[in-house]
């Protein structure tokens, strides 16, 4: 894995090397949830568009922010018809209704 891109993974140990084929899934995610740009123009540089959008529609739970969430969809062109499933409850269920716009 590239040196730059072990920061988004911290919850791993220094020694554990990911492996694309079998850590698609997750580095995909990681990279396009918590990643900066250069993070994103390098998986869009390296990985097919079709691959990063076929594991972008399998859900990573409450990985997105809602506005990067809403990013990916546009930059990938998919519709999403459950977001509740990525989106980050940082606030809590209860919370997000009491929040004034």
């Amino acid at each position: 894995m590239v040196n730059s891109l072990k920061k988004l993974f911290w919850f791993f140990s220094k020694d554990v090397d990911l492996n694309y084929d079998k850590d698609k899934h997750l580095i995909i995610h990681q990279i396009l949830a918590l990643g900066g740009a250069d993070d994103v123009r390098m998986l869009f540089r390296e990985r097919d568009e079709e691959e990063i959008r076929k594991e972008f529609l399998k859900p990573a739970k409450g990985l997105y922010h809602p506005a990067v969430l809403e990013l990916f969809q546009y930059l990938l062109n998919v519709r999403l018809k459950d977001k509740s499933q990525y989106i980050k409850d940082i606030y809590g269920k209860l919370a997000s209704g009491n929040i004034r716009r």
